[in-house]
């Protein structure tokens, strides 16, 4: 069964091009990218573009015979050369600021200007969405991004693991930046992630968890209860408590992954520091039974994605059926 079946049953909505959204995937030349690019067209869900250079996407698609045409069912666009220098100079002063230890710095700085590319195409209006991370880092691709999408330099970004397991749905969120969150930034990413929930039709319950890695635990303590009575003067109807320890807000959760007899679990998980989203979902992947869809981007006016590089092309397929579109669709289109 589907994780997401708003999202499933929207994905088997055939549109119109008029209601289909354009959605370019900046790693092109994945073999997982191109097999989701399959099933979009055969659902007729999204118009798939993808970036990279067409005689390697043309080979890859022989190779593994995939029943595609580049250039009559997809959209291939090469990397523009016109930003070349600009997104050069950004790798380079990004691997020298963060320190990134890169075996081949000449071949990065050549090899990873696709996102920034694909961007460009979403802030030019030429497609709605773009989705990038089978490959890389995440800090790479959310850096070029913020560079260009002008929705992630006014707004405090996110990520959202979406979850499921044995009926219960938990997804798990935290805000992309250096240090702790403020109140503020916390807030923010609440209200975002309920929107989430709320259009994949869940009633939105937060809870903004104590960690455990800072040394200041009753400061982080003070910020999670501010954060939680700004979350309820910006989303009145959302449920939200803080600070909650972490066990206590998965603690409805058996061993098997199935919730325990429980009338309103958590079903969002807000963190304080980069990272510990994903953390969390590892520990709960490694221990019992849980679907995921995303990791989502926050922030972004769902207008950018950044997926892992253990993504299957099943998930892509979702993540494509759900990029670009107003959030509110998916109350209106699926019921």
């Amino acid at each position: 069964m589907p994780l997401l079946e708003p999202i499933a049953q929207l994905s088997r909505l055939r549109g119109t091009p008029r209601s289909m959204k354009r959605v370019i995937f900046a790693e092109g030349h994945d073999l997982r990218v191109l097999r989701a690019i399959q099933c979009i067209i055969e659902e007729q869900s999204a118009i798939p573009i993808v970036l990279g250079h067409e005689k390697d996407i043309h080979k890859r698609i022989a190779n593994a015979n995939i029943g595609l045409r580049a250039g009559h069912d997809l959209e291939v666009v090469e990397p523009s050369d016109e930003f070349e220098f600009s997104d050069q100079w950004l790798a380079y002063s990004s691997a020298q600021q963060w320190k990134w230890r890169i075996p081949n710095l000449p071949l990065f700085i050549r090899d990873s200007r696709n996102t920034a590319s694909a961007a460009r195409i979403v802030d030019g209006s030429r497609a709605d969405c773009v989705i990038c991370g089978t490959s890389g880092e995440f800090s790479w691709h959310f850096i070029q991004l913020k560079e260009i999408l002008a929705s992630l330099q006014r707004r405090t970004a996110g990520t959202l693991h979406v979850l499921s397991a044995g009926g219960r749905l938990l997804c798990l969120s935290d805000v992309v930046i250096e240090g702790v969150a403020n109140p503020s930034q916390l807030a923010e990413i609440a209200v975002a992630a309920a929107q989430y929930v709320s259009a994949i039709g869940a009633r939105p319950r937060i809870a903004l968890c104590l960690d455990r890695c800072g040394k200041d635990i009753l400061s982080l303590g003070d910020k999670l209860h501010a954060a939680a009575q700004i979350v309820k003067t910006m989303a009145a109807d959302v449920d939200v408590d803080g600070p909650v320890a972490l066990t206590d807000a998965i603690g409805a959760i058996g061993g098997s992954g199935r919730a325990q007899r429980t009338s309103t679990p958590y079903n969002i998980l807000v963190f304080s520091r980069t990272g510990i989203s994903a953390t969390v979902r590892d520990v709960l992947r490694s221990n019992s039974d849980w679907s995921e869809v995303g990791p989502f981007l926050l922030g972004a006016a769902n207008r950018a994605h950044i997926v892992t590089p253990e993504i299957s092309s099943e998930a892509l397929v979702d993540m494509a059926s759900f990029a670009g579109r107003c959030l509110d669709e998916f109350n209106s289109s699926v019921g």
